[in-house]
């Protein structure tokens, strides 16, 4: 019954796609609900599986921390992200960010393969930080930004934040990766509420959020019926399922 209601919420709000109103949710016009975003630190299981989920990779560890900060007398958030491949640091990602907007300010990202990428945020620009000794993204050269975009690094984060009431309710989120060369909406679609079972004795009511990124690729993310936290998140891509797990 459960699959039942979730594959026919898929297709009523399919059907419904075209009448459907769109939110556009951005870093200025204060569409999200900053209120739910709370300091703390959140561990997720990451890791790849088959589509018959019988075959898995060893799994990744990402640790992920919210903290209220201010910088230049200005309230930031610092969202950290710690990223645990084969039991050693694989990389440690900061975004530091407005706390009212989502706005990013800069970002700072060091990988174990690929170096130090550091990037300020003015003027319309992702532009690389010139304080920042190594930085390799002074090779990329700078970024305009059309748009008032959100770090897509921090989707995590910013899911709880959507004003999601009801089944059928679709975003376009204006979320942005450091690494892409232009700056873009997103869409996502509440698909269906699931209660989704964490053990023997606990189910946790969640509410289904999608992205499409193309015909034949996709994420789902669950989360939480009240606060909205994500705790799963399942994607498909040639084949394979890539899993998020909040650890608790």
């Amino acid at each position: 019954m459960r699959v039942l209601f979730f594959i026919g919420a898929i297709l009523l709000s399919s059907a419904g796609t075209s009448m459907a109103q769109v939110d556009t949710i951005n870093a200025q016009n204060h569409k999200l609900v900053m209120s739910n975003l709370k300091e703390g630190k959140n561990s997720y299981l990451v890791y790849i599986t088959d589509s018959l989920e019988t075959k898995r990779t060893i799994g990744d560890i990402w640790e992920r921390t919210i903290t209220f900060k201010k910088r230049d007398q200005n309230e930031v958030v610092d969202f950290g992200w710690k990223w645990f491949h084969n039991d050693s640091l694989f990389a440690a990602i900061t975004n530091i960010c407005d706390r009212k907007t989502m706005t990013p300010i800069y970002h700072y990202a060091n990988y174990k393969r690929r170096g130090v990428f550091a990037y300020d945020y003015k003027n319309g620009l992702m532009q690389p930080s010139d304080t920042v000794k190594n930085n390799a993204a002074i090779k990329k050269g700078a970024v305009k930004l059309d748009i008032p975009v959100i770090s897509w690094e921090l989707d995590l984060e910013t899911y709880p934040l959507l004003p999601i009431k009801k089944v059928g309710q679709q975003f376009d989120i204006s979320f942005f990766d450091p690494n892409e060369k232009s700056a873009t909406y997103h869409r996502y679609e509440v698909v269906g509420k699931d209660n989704l079972k964490l053990n023997a004795d606990i189910t946790a009511k969640c509410w289904l959020l999608k992205i499409n990124y193309s015909q034949d690729s996709y994420a789902i993310f669950w989360l939480t019926d009240k606060s909205k936290e994500v705790i799963k998140m399942k994607e498909y891509y040639k084949g394979n399922y890539r899993i998020k797990v909040k650890q608790f």
